[in-house]
């Protein structure tokens, strides 16, 4: 019982969104004329086929007792990870591939160290989510979706390099995903 009540926190902290100051919401993003949709939709339908997939496995089986603690420290750190890098981003947030128009490049925060703190932030609540419930066949998604994210983090930094000149400058003191590693 714990466990569930403890998925359902986390996906609630990193589904909904909460605006903490008086300011308007930002302008609704839009793709750039010509921009392909598939691969931001396909990475967004299997994120959310893994949160909504681990609960019904769960409803199904019993899942596995084991890793269950570690899949909430991998689900809450993505969490904490994706709302911090979320408001790092500011106004330069977006949910397509291309850089918002008219945005600078964003290396503040926690973007001085990662180059996408937010693409390994999802891959830990693809992994920790199912791990939470003991959902193990979940787990395939997670993958995949892994698989997905890495594509467009590649597809991504060709974008980025388009955009901004100094974006190599960037790219070259920063790592992409994983922390003085990759």
């Amino acid at each position: 019982m714990i466990w569930g009540a403890v998925y359902v926190v986390l996906a609630v902290a990193f589904v909904v969104r909460v605006q903490t100051t008086d300011d308007l919401p930002p302008e609704p993003v839009q793709p750039l004329p010509g921009e392909r949709l598939w691969l931001p939709r396909v990475h967004h339908l299997l994120l959310a086929a893994v949160l909504l997939g681990a609960p019904l496995e769960r409803l199904v089986t019993a899942g596995a007792v084991g890793r269950r603690a570690l899949g909430v420290l991998l689900f809450a750190t993505g969490v904490f990870l994706y709302r911090l890098a979320g408001r790092d981003m500011g106004e330069a947030l977006s949910p397509f591939t291309e850089p918002r128009q008219g945005a600078a490049l964003v290396t503040r925060g926690i973007y001085r160290v990662l180059r996408h703190p937010m693409y390994l932030s999802q891959g830990l609540v693809a992994f920790g989510a199912p791990l939470t419930l003991g959902s193990r066949r979940t787990l395939a998604l997670s993958t995949l979706a892994a698989l997905v994210l890495f594509v467009r983090v590649l597809r991504e930094e060709e974008a980025l390099a388009r955009t901004f000149p100094e974006y190599s400058r960037y790219a070259a003191r920063t790592k992409r995903l994983v922390p003085f590693l990759y």
